[in-house]
């Protein structure tokens, strides 16, 4: 007879999801373009509530001029950082051998 924690442990385990930024804004593009939630999840394979959570703040998502990569907006990262950031991505590019 299987115990209970064999039942739970042989269950797949759902993958975490962290969309950066740009993923974010073109799942906006998108669904301002007419496509569905459902369909958006699963074209960028998240679930529904989390397309519906990038929905709703989509005004912030918007107007963040993040650097490349970034996968969480906080007030704690200054602008002064975000510039460095992106700096230091155009010199590594320009100076990758």
């Amino acid at each position: 007879m299987r115990s209970k924690k064999d039942n739970e442990n042989s269950k797949p385990k759902r993958k975490v999801v962290r969309a950066t930024v740009e993923v974010k804004k073109d799942l906006i593009a998108n669904y301002e373009s007419g496509v569905r939630v459902s369909e958006l999840a699963t074209q960028f394979g998240m679930a529904k509530s989390t397309v519906c959570t990038i929905l709703k703040n989509k005004e912030v998502i918007k107007e963040a001029d993040v650097a490349k990569g970034v996968t969480v907006l906080t007030k704690q990262r200054s602008q002064i950082m975000e510039e460095v950031e992106k700096l230091l991505l155009i010199w590594v590019n320009e100076n990758s051998w």
